[in-house]
């Protein structure tokens, strides 16, 4: 009879036999046989209790024998194998190795960089000045100011200048408030008159002509005081600060050679990045279908490329980085809050249905004054992923870009004076940027954005084709109501055209494109923009002299049109139902704000021509 037989011949159990056999054989470890027992203990019907030095011994017999693999057949019901945390490989955490010697990392990036540019200008410069010896060296200036505020506190540098323009400022604020309001938007007023009438004629811009853009920019100011919400809550520091910040960066394209190559490195560089879109297109549908100039081959792919390349850079935190960074200058120097200032930088880039996603967290909490900020800056600027389509057509990328990029303070003005903040923002002085946490990894979220942008792809072409058709359907009905008055192709551009004419005065047109230009501005907000440029492109193209069609190209530079209000609606409704209301109530005064900035931009433009 065996050692561990039970006394009095009792049947062994059958777990304790099972024990013994898998000990025999070695198949089971001692730790797994523990647990085998114990776990038949508690549930096999027959199980009775094992003695504590039955089980020392059985633990002892198995600590000699080393754990061998065995089948899956021979498991028997014990629980899933799982290996010791000693044993365990500690995986290699690339973030914090980085951030124990971001320093030296830092260091190595800025001495290569610095190699390089001094290798680069040794070369170039003896051959002359050229745009991307200034583009290099922004870059170069950008990329060393970067490393060097992770290390030292940026409020070194700003709290100085911060100071300075308190202590000068201390004067005017011991003024009462009425009369600082007027010192603000008075002082930018003649700011601009004595810069824009201090410069010599050009040929294209006379003294008459800036005067007429001055008028224009106080009639769509005071327009859009008239109709405020409540004109005793204006803020004129948000208002003066973001008219003068547009009136600066329109200065610095227009008149300065740096400011001038910028921008049109930028168009070029812009251009010659999206058209690599063709490379893909060309492989999927042949270079037959690349070529053949079809709108719908020629947006589509740009707008899918450039979707993904968006995605990627929100990914490694580049965009948000950038953003956050930019919407701090005009959280200071306009006072707005955080919410609405990276609304405002981001709507450039990304347009006006993914810009919001920029703060999705805070939309649902937004006061009624910033959701009609945030809907302003969509309909006051345009995305990146259609520029390209409008440089296919033949307008000037630097234009495009330097309306767009005017337009984000002139938005935020606009939107201040007509929809003053009567509450308290809940970001306040916030800047920050939601990261993207849904991606995996860099395909990933290419992947993620090329499915976006195949969606806004889309939802471009179905609305191009839902409002040209109902444009020419009401068109057709306008013309079959003027035959019976002998009124020849009676058309809804027609009408507003004429309608528009004073807003094309306005803005400086020549006088004798008042009338194509007027009709312009009207087929822009009936349809969109793609159908002007469109227009302007093909059937005035040489009609229009190049004052009108360079003013026509910023007023027409936005997505103020009534398809783009549904396009919001369902954007910011689909973020915030609860708001949807609110936000269907302030659409109309949001879409006439928007295109007060393109129009503003326009008299900037013939201002300093």
């Amino acid at each position: 009879m065996s050692a561990n037989a039970p006394e009095n011949g009792a049947i062994p159990p059958p777990q304790q036999h099972e024990a013994s056999i898998h000990n025999a054989s070695g198949f089971e470890s001692s730790d797994h046989v523990v647990t085998t027992v114990k776990m038949e203990e508690n549930h096999h019907p027959y199980a009775s209790s094992v003695d504590d030095k039955k089980q020392n011994n059985l633990m002892m017999n198995q600590n000699h024998i080393d754990s061998q693999p065995f089948d899956e057949d021979e498991k028997l019901g014990a629980e899933e194998y799982e290996p010791e945390e000693g044993k365990k490989k500690k995986k290699f955490n690339y973030s914090e190795f980085y951030g124990r010697h971001r320093r030296w990392f830092h260091l190595a990036m800025f001495l290569i960089f610095t190699g390089y540019l001094a290798a680069a200008f040794a070369l170039q410069v003896p051959k002359g000045y050229n745009q991307e010896n200034l583009v290099l060296g922004l870059i170069y200036a950008f990329v060393t100011l970067y490393l060097l505020f992770q290390h030292v506190p940026i409020s070194l540098v700003v709290n100085p200048f911060l100071a300075t323009v308190g202590f000068l400022g201390k004067p005017i604020m011991k003024l009462r408030r009425r009369i600082r309001n007027m010192l603000y938007f008075g002082g930018v007023l003649i700011i601009i008159i004595v810069v824009v009438f201090a410069m010599p004629e050009t040929e294209n811009a006379n003294r008459v002509q800036r005067l007429i853009g001055f008028v224009g920019l106080l009639f769509f100011l005071g327009g859009t005081f008239a109709s405020s919400k409540n004109h005793r809550k204006i803020n004129w520091n948000t208002v003066a600060g973001g008219i003068l910040l547009q009136f600066v960066l329109g200065l610095f394209v227009f008149k300065t050679s740096a400011g001038h190559d910028l921008f049109q490195w930028i168009a070029v560089f812009a251009e010659g990045f999206l058209s690599k879109a063709w490379h893909g297109t060309s492989f999927v549908f042949g270079e037959d279908v690349a070529n053949s100039g079809m709108f719908f081959m020629s947006v589509v792919p740009v707008v899918i490329f450039f979707a993904a390349v968006v995605q990627m850079l929100y990914y490694v935190n580049a965009l948000p980085w950038i953003l956050s960074h930019a919407a701090r200058i005009f959280i200071r120097v306009l006072g707005v809050s955080g919410a609405e200032a990276v609304v405002a930088v981001g709507s450039c880039f990304l347009g006006q249905t993914e810009a919001p996603l920029l703060v999705r967290p805070v939309i649902a909490t937004m006061t009624k004054a910033e959701i009609h900020q945030v809907m302003t800056c969509g309909f006051a600027t345009i995305s990146g992923s259609v520029l390209f389509a409008y440089i296919s057509m033949g307008v000037s990328g630097q234009a495009l870009i330097t309306s767009s990029i005017m337009s984000i303070p002139c938005s935020l003005a606009i939107s201040k004076l007509r929809y003053p903040e009567t509450e308290e923002p809940v970001t306040r002085k916030d800047a920050a940027v939601e990261r993207d946490t849904e991606s995996y990894n860099l395909l990933h979220a290419a992947s993620t954005g090329a499915g976006l942008g195949m969606t806004i792809a889309l939802l471009i072409v179905a609305n191009l084709i839902a409002i040209l058709a109902l444009l020419y359907s009401v068109n057709a009905f306008l013309t079959w109501l003027g035959n019976f008055l002998t009124i020849q192709n009676l058309t809804l551009e027609f009408i507003t055209g004429y309608l528009f004419v004073p807003l094309a005065w306005f803005i400086g047109a020549d006088t004798q494109d008042l009338v194509p230009v007027g009709r312009l501005m009207a087929l822009k907000i009936w349809a969109n923009e793609f159908v002007a440029y469109n227009e302007m492109q093909t059937v005035y193209l040489e009609t229009l002299t190049y004052r009108s069609r360079l003013i026509s190209t910023y007023a027409l530079c936005g997505f103020a049109n009534f398809s783009s209000i549904g396009i919001q609606l369902g954007g910011l409704g689909a973020i915030a139902p609860k708001r949807t209301g609110e936000i269907a109530e302030m659409a109309i005064s949001a879409l006439i704000c928007g295109s007060i900035c393109t129009w503003v931009s326009a008299c900037f433009a013939g201002m300093l021509l």
